[in-house]
């Protein structure tokens, strides 16, 4: 696991004690804290609306080596929300132009690019020499091999998505903490979806970038003393914030208030099921009201995701459930699975419409 020292060999230049007065003066950062941040390496997987904000305040916070893993070359419809590129850089590789305006940003980072995809055949290689590794993928395919190799080498793992107006941010393999398939798990056959096929606010991947950045610097400095087991939901429009503990199941002594995870998944309900209990069954639509105005199914009614750890919910659900089905649905499944945790941590049957 990870174990950052500060090391007597790695030295900050009269520059550089320059360069980082402003944070060389805080508490818990210091000169060695400064030589941790320096000695540490972050591999930052993928370099768009995420990746850009995080690799920018690791850069200049003075990671010492950060490396970039992205095969994709700069589209105009990147710009809203990868400001690290402008128009110039249409049509060029995405680690390439990183590498260069990382550097002009500070020069006392090494930065590392990959211009290929992370696959399961080179994951090991890339990772090893890692110390952190920081998912700004936009795939679950990608997310699984990351899961898989960061649990094989003990690295541990900063995940972040965003959908329209929403994110989450969570660190997994974490001093033995959970992993990413035991909340989304493999069987649920995730690979072939995209997780931006709903919009994305540009605003909104800067600031789960972000918190991936300020959660990995509080690791190499040893100052994330709480992070495991916990998955933090966001929503700008709301400006709310729900932070929810997560428990795998032999946690399942804990206190009533955990959300425990279990690795079953009995509870997915297909189309053809769903047709023949129509009747007998109440559809809960996760999504913002906005989409669900523009179309939802048939006898649904809409309570999105962030409202969903309310006990006026919880209760409203109990009072109108008596022998119907429940049924939670959204196009993100993601949202289905965290709605389906709080369920379950109230002893709510339901069904996952898939």
């Amino acid at each position: 696991m990870l174990n950052i020292k500060s090391n007597h060999t790695i030295k900050i230049s009269q520059e550089e004690y320059k360069r980082y007065s402003n944070q060389l003066i805080l508490e818990h950062i210091g000169i060695k804290g400064q030589k941790k941040l320096k000695k540490a390496k972050v591999l930052i997987i993928g370099a768009g609306g995420l990746g850009c904000p995080a690799m920018i305040y690791l850069a200049i916070a003075g990671i010492g080596c950060i490396g970039l893993i992205d095969e994709d070359q700069i589209e105009s419809s990147n710009l809203n929300r990868q400001l690290l590129y402008n128009i110039n850089d249409i049509n060029k590789c995405k680690v390439i132009i990183a590498k260069k305006k990382l550097k002009t940003l500070n020069e006392y980072s090494t930065i590392v690019k990959h211009e290929y995809e992370l696959n399961i055949e080179n994951s090991i290689e890339i990772i090893c020499y890692y110390d952190i590794i920081i998912d700004a993928t936009d795939n679950f395919k990608t997310r699984y091999i990351i899961d898989k190799t960061c649990y094989q080498l003990n690295k541990t793992y900063i995940y972040g998505a965003v959908d329209q107006f929403e994110g989450q941010i969570a660190i997994f393999n974490y001093k033995n903490g959970i992993r990413y398939k035991n909340l989304y798990k493999k069987n649920l056959e995730l690979e072939g979806n995209s997780c931006n096929r709903n919009g994305i606010m540009g605003i909104n991947t800067g600031y789960i970038g972000t918190l991936q950045a300020i959660e990995t610097i509080k690791i190499i400095l040893g100052l994330n003393k709480k992070c495991k087991n916990f998955l933090l939901l966001h929503n700008i429009i709301q400006t709310k914030t729900e932070k929810l503990k997560i428990y795998l199941k032999r946690d399942t002594s804990q206190r009533s208030n955990n959300y425990i995870i279990n690795n079953k998944s009995k509870n997915i309900l297909s189309i053809n099921k769903w047709k023949r209990i129509n009747n007998k069954m109440i559809i809960i639509d996760l999504r913002q009201n906005s989409d669900f105005n523009k179309k939802h199914l048939n006898k649904s009614i809409n309570i999105p995701i962030v409202k969903f750890k309310s006990i006026k919910t919880i209760k409203f659900i109990q009072y109108y459930l008596n022998n119907n089905k429940l049924i939670i649905y959204c196009n993100n499944t993601e949202k289905s699975i965290i709605a389906s945790y709080l369920l379950k941590n109230k002893a709510i049957q339901h069904y996952i419409l898939s």
